[in-house]
């Protein structure tokens, strides 16, 4: 039996659905984004394997578009390794405001593992 999610979030939804009964979300229009919009859209994802690797690909395909989200995501309560593929992601990205979120990041107390990845880099 297959289950199904609304890709925005993520609750189960039956497969007939065209409108997700948990959030209003339009399924069906779900097809008509592109695919960096899905992406970021999967930064929700409580698959802990499926952000990791959205994560690095957003950072692969230096998705501008992904920035803010990402930098939110890097102030949250998160593991280390999920921390430091969001650094990866916003480095690889590169933009002004993606530089300045890592070295606002880098300035808060936390985690020694995630400062120490993020010294020399910025």
């Amino acid at each position: 039996m297959v289950r199904w999610f609304c890709p925005y979030c993520w609750d189960e939804v039956d497969e007939r659905d065209k409108v997700c009964p948990h959030c209003g979300a339009d399924l069906k229009g779900f097809s008509s984004l592109d695919y960096d919009q899905k992406l970021i859209l999967a930064l929700d994802c409580p698959i802990r394997q499926t952000r990791m690797f959205v994560i690095e690909m957003l950072g692969k395909r230096k998705t501008q578009d992904a920035v803010p989200k990402l930098c939110r995501m890097l102030f949250e309560d998160r593991d280390t390794f999920e921390l430091i593929e969001i650094a990866k992601a916003l480095l690889n990205i590169g933009t002004a405001d993606a530089l300045e979120c890592l070295q606002r990041r880098m300035e808060t107390e936390g985690n020694l593992v995630f400062k120490r990845f993020l010294e020399g880099r910025l």
